[in-house]
């Protein structure tokens, strides 16, 4: 029998022909290769992630001469198309369908993974080959152990979570296309003094943005108010601690109160205490990892964007280093084997005390979350790797795994214990309390120190009399909500059930391509354009900004997955519900058009995502007036500037180069009337301007490309 198996990276075909046996690489194309398993007659086929995608009909692809709202009401208005980079690999799936008898869907494990294999690759094998058998690996990680298990207990195709796959792929399309090109054209007047060609409009990424603006507008609309405190610094054994007044905060409201307080009580040198109090604590070690949780952990830790995280840990798994992480399980089987797991750490230079520790006491249970999703395990290390191995490709998967795997082994250990001190004082009547907490010992905090919180020394007091140093009194003003970052934005994000654990990431990022956010200082702020939009269209459009109509959307798609739906009902039920809400805008759209022409841009200087090289500390400022063209750093006091080409349209790009970390441009010129396009680095070309080597130009550079207007590696 001849086996065809699909997968969806060429890096998990690679682990799963290795692991059946010795391997023939048949070449195909410049990017694909065919790996034949010759003991077992098997060949493996890897795709690329999706090869196909839904595309308008040629009758619609006229953003001016096609309603847009025929493309939610004709189903011929959008049609399944390969990608462009998809035909060498669906010529080798009807090649090595005509000689197999079997076909193994081995794409990743998830609800994508089942709608890349069963609804992108699976029909052209069984157009050549109607009768061929179709099987499920469903693996957790490319461990060969686990690829030789699950190999032999296939499963039979999960085909309804392909098709809540498919049907989230037909509802985005449909209302993604039929949005953004009615928004567009309604807008085209104000989108060309933005210079953009057309904004995104999305069921999720529209929401998102929509709960962007609302907290902007909390803190645009934030008027602070007044509080006071009364402090007060006194003396310990070894130096000074600081107690609080008992009814701090005091408002605006009690400002003759607090004042007479502190008259009453500014000139004393003594404090009575009254109860001197120490309790024990116990901090429980973490639960197990899934998607959303570790991308929080990352986020939060490394100061990285949601999207990276995403990327780092998807590239640990293909390098075999971790389980699945696309995961929404955050408890264990019960026979999952964590013993040879601890039991290769014991190996490990920094985690071998603490893994030996475990082993000897016999901690091998690890804690327990809320939700076993039977997809797959939470994210796990499966090896024992030294920070300094060059199965890591570079820094950032370093720290990645050691976070994931410190946080695996905390999951054995010990409780943390604490120790809650709390102090009672008088002074001349007036109540104030200190409160410490200290560690008395780590427990698993040891392993994971990165979940420490800030601790504080027992202060040690002696009798019941303590000399005051200073009583203070202290004016504030409230402060409002900090703006979102990666960590809050996940969270947000799965509070109103917008995206998944593996789009998320991808729908922040989407909004900062799409020039409706910008991320600065870790922090996202809304752009002029989409701060337009949403106030525009809050006016006209509401209920589809509001999380509610996306969360109705994703309960359905899960229904669907768990059979109690078919996919095409919920397909023209939400078509149907959109096709309400689309109407509503049309009907109310004069309300916007009217506003265009009176509306007064705020001409924001853009600004660099990545700092100045110069200081680090600020962007730089793009200036594009007339004939100055430069880059200028932001911070007053630094005052360093960048040259720019004087020649051609720039445009700022949020991807950076490889070498130096700095933001690339994107360069336009029309040259004997045909347009060329190249890339540079100002940080780059600037250097260059001693040596005279032309570097700075991205064509010119050895190690890397640009793709997609991103810098990535030959």
């Amino acid at each position: 029998m001849t086996t065809l198996i699909i997968t969806e990276k060429n890096k998990a075909a690679e682990a799963i022909a290795n692991a059946l046996g010795t391997v023939k690489i048949i070449k195909k194309a410049k990017a694909l290769n065919i790996y034949l398993v010759e003991s077992k007659n098997i060949y493996v086929v890897p795709l690329r992630g999706h090869i196909l995608e839904y595309r308008n009909t040629d009758v619609f692809k006229s953003w001016t001469k096609t309603s847009p709202r025929d493309i939610i009401t004709n189903p011929n208005a959008i049609e399944k198309v390969p990608s462009s980079y998809a035909y060498p690999h669906i010529n080798s799936l009807k090649e090595y369908s005509k000689i197999s008898n079997h076909c193994v869907i081995g794409t990743d494990a998830d609800i994508e993974g089942c709608n890349i294999g069963l609804f992108d690759a699976l029909p052209f094998v069984k157009h050549i080959n109607p009768s061929i058998k179709i099987s499920q690996l469903w693996l957790s990680s490319l461990q060969k152990n686990e690829i030789l298990n699950k190999f032999t207990n296939l499963i039979s195709p999960k085909y309804s979570w392909g098709e809540s796959g498919e049907a989230r792929a037909i509802i985005d399309a449909f209302i993604g296309f039929s949005a953004t090109r009615e928004i567009t054209n309604t807008l085209r007047p104000l989108l060309n003094k933005f210079r953009v060609r057309f904004t995104s409009i999305g069921r999720v990424q529209t929401s998102l943005l929509y709960l962007i603006y609302l907290r902007e507008q909390v803190i645009l609309n934030f008027i602070p108010e007044p509080y006071f405190l009364i402090d007060a610094d006194l003396f310990h054994v070894n130096g000074v601690f600081r107690a609080h007044h008992q009814h701090n905060p005091f408002m605006k409201d009690n400002e003759v109160i607090v004042r007479e307080i502190f008259q009453k009580i500014k000139d004393e040198k003594i404090g009575k205490i009254v109860n001197n109090s120490k309790n024990a604590l116990r901090r429980a070690p973490p639960t197990p990892l899934n998607t959303s949780k570790a991308l929080v952990l990352l986020t939060k830790n490394l100061k990285i964007s949601a999207n990276i995280a995403m990327r780092t840990m998807n590239a640990l798994y293909l390098n075999m280093l971790i389980s699945y992480p696309r995961t929404d399980s955050d408890v264990y089987k019960s026979d999952f084997n964590h013993f040879e797991i601890l039991k290769k750490f014991t190996l490990h230079s920094q985690f071998k005390n603490y893994s030996m520790n475990l082993l000897k006491n016999n901690r091998t249970k690890p804690t327990k979350g809320k939700k076993d999703m039977g997809d797959h395990p939470p994210i796990t290390p499966l090896e024992s790797i030294e920070l300094n191995s060059s199965r890591f490709e570079n820094d950032l998967q370093k720290k990645v795994y050691n976070i994931l795997a410190r946080h695996y082994l905390a999951l054995f250990g010990e409780e943390a214990l604490e120790s809650k001190q709390v102090l009672k004082i008088l002074i001349k009547e007036e109540p104030f309390q200190a409160q410490f907490v200290a560690l008395i010992s780590p427990g698993f905090l040891e392993i994971a120190p990165f979940l420490k919180p800030k601790y504080d020394s027992i202060i040690q007091i002696i009798g019941n009399d303590i000399p005051l140093k200073e009583v203070l009194f202290i004016q504030k003003e409230t402060k409002p909500p900090p703006r979102y970052n990666d960590t809050s934005l996940l969270k947000i994000m799965e509070k109103n059930h917008l995206g998944t654990k593996s789009t998320r990431p991808v729908i922040i990022k989407l909004l900062q391509t799409r020039s409706l956010t910008k991320r600065l200082k870790l922090h996202y702020f809304i752009t002029d354009l989409g701060k337009f939009i949403i106030e525009n269209l809050i006016e006209i459009w509401l209920p589809f900004l509001k999380p509610d109509f996306t969360r109705k959307v994703e309960e359905k798609l899960e229904e669907i997955k768990d059979k109690k739906k078919k996919m095409n009902d919920v397909v023209d039920e939400i078509r149907n519900e959109f096709l309400q809400l689309f109407d509503k805008f049309l009907v109310n759209k004069h309300k916007l058009t009217s506003k265009i022409d009176t509306y007064k841009m705020d001409y924001t200087i853009p600004l660099t995502t990545s700092n100045c090289p110069f200081c680090i500390a600020s962007p730089m400022k793009f200036i594009d007036i007339k004939s100055k063209r430069f880059l200028v750093c932001s911070n007053e006091n630094c005052k360093h500037y960048l040259s720019l080409p004087k020649n051609g349209k720039l445009q700022l790009l949020n991807s950076v180069c490889s070498i130096c970390n700095f933001n690339i441009f994107k360069v336009e010129l029309r040259k004997n009337n045909k347009l060329l396009t190249y890339y540079l680095c100002p940080k780059c070309w600037n250097e260059s301007f001693k040596e005279k080597s032309g570097k700075g130009f991205c064509s010119n550079c050895e190690e890397y490309r640009i793709f997609k207007g991103r810098c990535i590696k030959k």
